[in-house]
C-alpha cells in the first residue's frame, strides 16, 4: 500500500493498482509521442501519390481500349464488315 498526501489529507491506494496506472500513463505517453512523430505519415503520402497516379493509368488503358474498339466496330461496320 502506497501513502501519499495530496494537500486534502491522506490518499491510501494499493500498489499493485498504483503500478498499473503508471504503466498505462506511461504507455499512453510513448503512444502520443509515436503518433506524433511517427516517418509512417511520409510514406503514407507517397502511396497515396503512388495509387492515384496508377488509378490515372488504369483508367487511360480502359479507357483507350474502350474507345478503340468502339471507333475499330465503327470503321468496320462503315466498310461493310
Amino acid at each position: 500500500m502506497i501513502q501519499s498526501t495530496n494537500g486534502d489529507g491522506m490518499v491510501k491506494v494499493p500498489l499493485p493498482q498504483f503500478v498499473q496506472e503508471v504503466a498505462r500513463e506511461a504507455a499512453w505517453t510513448v503512444i502520443k509521442e509515436h503518433v506524433a512523430n511517427c516517418p509512417i505519415r511520409a510514406i503514407e503520402n507517397r502511396v497515396r501519390v503512388l495509387e492515384t497516379r496508377f488509378s490515372i493509368l488504369l483508367g487511360a488503358i480502359v479507357g483507350s481500349g474502350a474507345l478503340g474498339g468502339a471507333i475499330g466496330a465503327g470503321v468496320l461496320k462503315l466498310l461493310g464488315g
